[in-house]
């Protein structure tokens, strides 16, 4: 028998929780529905905020007279406020109370997005993005808490399938709504729009939330905060900057060093002190971390395979931002009744028949991908694209939610806070792998496709033959034609090397994707948690 994370020593102070209360409806609905309804807007916000506001980023930039290097800092800082808040979340709900703690952290998100409405300068939009972010980055944990604790076992799937549409929905609105309030509108509205939603979310939480148990005396893990400050922030930095400054690169070798090295420490104390800030011992129980595992390669392929197509998109086919999001926005849509449903069929069948079936369809849902080119209609793009979301709701929830249901019932906070921030390091790890690969692609086939490039080839010549004729017609001398042929086979040369680099990528994804079938094989259902261990919160994992 492995033991996990026993509560410490301190008092409880008893607070009315869902299991406890003979009254099972208030406002017309039952308590977890209530809390579905409370967190979803939190959620759907952050989730919003995450990609939405790279859309104002050049028009921020000529407003207040920065470069864009300089205004990158905006969703850096951000960024870096999540990855410092979340793995500290655990520790404040239990000291404060899930409730109390979530109001406050949506005032924050709240305060933080009026502010950067109002920002006059650069610098004063990073400070602002930073309470937005120390706000936005605890709402996620708090909320899958809360939803874990309303909801029994044997519907948390189904409850969760619900909760995960924003997490879907929202990233891939992002864009398009972006791209309309820019054009169209005034880009502060992007930051000034959470506020009436976060005043609608701060006055229905208060009326509906009921606060969790309260611990009093533990011990605030110091070390365990500051390693994973540095950590997670510095790693999540060197990411993001290796695909634009390169690998190789002095600044980014730093910060990939300092975050790895940082972490390694980080999981030495967290396994070493009575009170952890984070509980790595979940990762005991081999469901949670085989589930984690399937997680872990679904979001890097998600995350990756996301930033592939608008990219595509927008760079060779010359969309707008706007634009491509109404294509890509065919893939959310397709998820939102799959969610629910994925929810439902885990709840009778379990994770595991879900996952082998719904795996592979992802992965043949990706690979469908490497035969796009520049005249892939739009059409048949939304197509391809509903396919991967379908694939995706059948799959994304189960692994998810097999990975908390294994947790015990009194470290629900603490695996939900590993949860989250697994997810930001997973996604800002796939979308890194993905972007270098692309790029690493694009050399080798322009180096490729250069050596065949020459004044010999039969295309190569007509084509010179026929820019010549044609500037000949216009007035303008052999030399001009020779320069305008130039271009038009330079800029040839390098469509055809982008759509076999994002073919290549593709059929990485999908070899990825059927690579989480192996786990997937070995993963069990959670045990089930005893009233009693809900009861008492003295709960022992594994086997």
């Amino acid at each position: 028998m492995v033991a996990v994370g026993s509560l410490p020593s301190g008092s409880l102070i008893a607070q009315p929780t869902a299991a406890g209360l003979p009254e099972t409806k208030r406002f017309g609905l039952d308590y977890k529905w209530q809390v579905l309804l409370c967190t979803v807007i939190g959620t759907f916000m952050t989730m919003l905020d995450s990609t939405i506001v790279n859309i104002a980023l050049p028009k921020m930039a000529a407003v207040f007279a920065v470069s864009l290097s300089d205004v990158q800092l905006v969703v850096t800082s951000y960024m870096l406020a999540l990855a410092v808040i979340i793995p500290a979340t655990g520790y404040l709900s239990d000291t404060l109370g899930v409730k109390r703690l979530y109001l406050v952290t949506m005032a924050l998100f709240t305060g933080g997005s009026l502010l950067c409405g109002l920002a006059w300068s650069n610098d004063s939009m990073i400070v602002f993005r930073i309470i937005q972010g120390l706000g936005g980055g605890m709402m996620g944990p708090l909320g899958m808490t809360m939803l874990y604790k309303a909801v029994p076992l044997k519907e948390r799937n189904s409850v969760m399938g619900l909760y995960g549409v924003p997490l879907i929905l929202a990233p891939v609105l992002g864009p398009t709504l972006g791209g309309y309030i820019v054009e169209y509108l005034d880009w502060r509205i992007i930051f000034t729009l959470n506020v009436p939603l976060g005043i609608i979310g701060i006055l229905l939480g208060s009326a509906m939330l009921r606060e969790s148990e309260i611990i009093r005396n533990l011990i605030f893990d110091w070390k365990g905060f500051i390693l994973s400050a540095v950590g997670f922030s510095t790693l999540l930095l060197g990411l993001s900057d290796g695909t634009s400054d390169g690998w190789t690169s002095t600044k980014v070798e730093a910060l990939i060093a300092t975050g790895v090295i940082s972490l390694i420490a980080w999981v030495w104390v967290e396994l070493s002190v009575p009170q952890p800030l984070v509980e790595l011992r979940l990762f005991a129980d081999p469901t949670f971390s085989i589930a984690m595992a399937v997680t872990f390669v679904l979001t890097i392929g998600l995350f990756g395979s996301q930033l592939l197509v608008p990219v595509f998109l927008q760079s060779y086919r010359g969309l707008g931002a706007a634009e491509a999001g109404l294509i890509t926005m065919a893939q959310a849509l397709a998820i939102l009744p799959m969610m629910p449903l994925a929810g439902r069929l885990t709840d009778r069948f379990g994770a595991r028949p879900l996952l082998l079936i719904g795996l592979p369809l992802v992965a043949l849902s990706n690979w469908q991908f490497t035969t796009v080119d520049l005249s892939t209609s739009d059409w048949t793009l939304r197509w391809m694209l509903a396919f991967r979301g379908v694939t995706l709701g059948l799959v994304m929830m189960p692994s998810m939610t097999t990975a908390m249901n294994a947790a015990p019932a009194h470290l629900l906070s603490r695996a939900s806070s590993l949860t989250n921030v697994s997810r930001q390091v997973f996604g800002s790890f796939g979308a890194a792998i993905f972007v270098t690969l692309l790029q690493s692609r694009m050399r080798f086939h322009q180096a490729v496709l250069t050596q065949g490039a020459t004044p010999d080839n039969f295309a190569i010549a007509q084509m010179f033959a026929q820019a010549q004729q044609w500037v000949a017609s216009q007035g303008g001398s052999g030399a001009d034609g020779q320069r305008l042929a130039m271009l038009a086979l330079y800029k040839q040369l390098m469509m055809t090397v982008a759509v076999e680099a994002f073919q290549d990528v593709y059929r990485v994804v999908a070899a990825l994707t059927l690579f989480a079938v192996v786990p997937a094989l070995l993963l069990r259902s959670a045990r089930r948690a005893r009233p009693k261990d809900d009861q008492s919160a003295i709960h022992a994992m594994g086997d």
